[in-house]
């Protein structure tokens, strides 16, 4: 059964926020009572003038961990930014990332038309192994992702869901530590069973509440992943349209293959499809 995205979003949405809520009260109560009152009051200034659009800059920088363009970095990508404005996609601002990791991507683009890279992606761009039209499909790809998605108050969400990523980047740096311990693979397959019995435990023993609160969180581990990959697969497919749109898709179909980024056979073909553009009206000379 299929679900639309206006049901899987805000299921992925709202746990993100509940639990970060959550996490933010939690530290704020184990604080001392002043300096933690003032914690959570400054906390909710930052995000309440993220939402009227202040503090754009430092924002994204701090929840991108970017820096703007230097000069030279600029140069090398001035063209590429030309290529894009050749074709009606415009970037008022480009930063780049302070530490580039494997799991990043090249490009992002958040907020008002700024546009996030790697420094990968520009020291690539300047030794020639990236042609500006491939730097371009990848901006563009980036910009694509972000239309597809229309992130409503976008600052403003990151913010306030940085506690729920800190706490998910916590606990797969703990699992891949401990996933060499015999049977922990298993035992995280068979959570939904250990998660009914706890519930059915809880039930019998007059706590209701805890056992549905512990199933309710077990149950989030399948629904978000799940409701996550479909909207990466929706989101992705939307971004391929746009940059196909610009004639850039077998562009960035040929930079993706260079370097090996897992593709299927489906995207492949979409990515390689020619999109007819519209045709200029022809000029006649008329002879008098």
């Amino acid at each position: 059964m299929r679900f639309p995205m206006t049901v899987l979003r805000p299921v992925t949405l709202a746990s993100a926020l509940l639990v970060s809520f959550v996490l933010t009260v939690v530290v704020c109560a184990l604080l001392p009572p002043a300096l933690g009152l003032v914690a959570f009051m400054a906390a909710c200034g930052v995000l309440v003038a993220l939402a009227l659009g202040q503090l754009h800059e430092p924002a994204v920088a701090a929840l991108t961990r970017s820096r703007p363009a230097t000069e030279a970095e600029f140069r090398v990508m001035a063209p590429v930014l030309a290529e894009l404005g050749g074709r009606g996609v415009d970037v008022a601002s480009l930063l780049v990332r302070r530490v580039q990791r494997p799991s990043t991507p090249v490009a992002v683009a958040i907020g008002r038309r700024t546009v996030v890279v790697s420094p990968g992606l520009v020291e690539a761009t300047y030794r020639g192994d990236v042609t500006d039209t491939e730097a371009a499909a990848a901006l563009a790809h980036a910009v694509g992702r972000r239309q597809a998605i229309r992130p409503r108050l976008e600052l403003a969400v990151l913010a306030a869901t940085t506690p729920w990523r800190v706490m998910v980047a916590t606990f797969r740096g703990v699992g891949r530590a401990f996933a060499w311990l015999p049977f922990m693979r298993l035992a995280w397959t068979l959570r939904g069973a250990v998660g009914a019995i706890c519930v059915l435990q809880s039930v019998v023993e007059d706590r209701a509440w805890a056992g549905l609160l512990g199933g309710a969180v077990i149950a989030l581990t399948y629904l978000v992943p799940a409701a996550g990959r479909r909207i990466e697969l929706h989101t992705e497919a939307e971004a391929d349209q746009f940059v196909l749109s610009l004639g850039l898709g077998p562009v960035l179909a040929g930079l993706l293959r260079r370097y090996g980024h897992p593709m299927t056979l489906e995207r492949m073909q979409r990515l390689e499809t020619a999109v007819e553009q519209p045709q200029r009206p022809r000029l006649h000379l008329v002879h008098g």
